[in-house]
């Protein structure tokens, strides 16, 4: 009789704890926030968390709602892909998922990097990543020609530096490739301290990559 009670009381118990539990889900699901917040209040959060999914996950609504609130985007990303919107200086990008293209999977803050033109070679430039103003020389960068402005494209020599806005996804390539940066900018131009090492980057570029003598 006791092992048959201690039974039922087992049963209880679980009962409880699931109970609980499923209150305790509905409860955070609630406190889930259905508005879409303005896009300079989000580019804060985001900036402040890195974490490109973390930031949606306190929010419940969907692609439909986001473009309805912020209007359309900068750049449409179509069916599937990702939207994104310009917020002054960066950009907000929205990643959709591939088996529901109105889920958000993630709605992040465009990533900023700098860059040292090397040379152009048909149709791509070729740079070198920068950060924190000390380039990098064993990471080179190709970006088309298509993506620059025909006046800035003119501007570009061998030490031009660049900023670009873009979504902080690199290829695994050598050298390395983006998608399409939403922005591109001529910043400045390296010191002449620098040109040496530049060259001698862009003559590795030229002979293992370009076929170009």
């Amino acid at each position: 009789m006791r092992s048959r009670n201690s039974r039922k009381e087992l049963w209880v118990r679980i009962l409880s704890v699931m109970l609980i539990a499923s209150v305790g889900s509905a409860f955070a699901a609630c406190r889930k926030k259905t508005k879409v917040p303005a896009k300079e209040e989000y580019l804060k959060a985001s900036l402040e968390n890195p974490d490109r999914a973390a930031s949606i996950k306190d929010y419940d609504f969907d692609r439909k709602s986001l473009k309805s609130a912020w209007g359309a985007p900068t750049i449409d990303g179509g069916e599937f892909g990702n939207d994104v919107w310009s917020c002054g200086e960066k950009f907000l990008v929205a990643d959709y998922s591939p088996d529901d293209p109105n889920k958000i999977e993630a709605l992040y803050a465009s990533y900023t990097q700098d860059l040292v033109v090397l040379f152009n070679y048909v149709t791509i430039v070729y740079a070198s990543v920068r950060s924190d103003g000390i380039t990098n020389y064993q990471r080179c960068l190709t970006l088309a020609e298509q993506w620059f402005t025909p006046e800035d494209l003119e501007k570009l020599q061998p030490g031009t530096i660049l900023q670009i806005e873009f979504n902080g996804m690199f290829m695994e390539s050598f050298p390395e490739q983006i998608y399409k940066p939403y922005s591109i900018k001529i910043t400045g131009q390296v010191d002449e301290s620098e040109m040496t090492a530049l060259e001698e980057q862009a003559n590795y570029i030229r002979d293992h990559y370009t076929g170009e003598q």
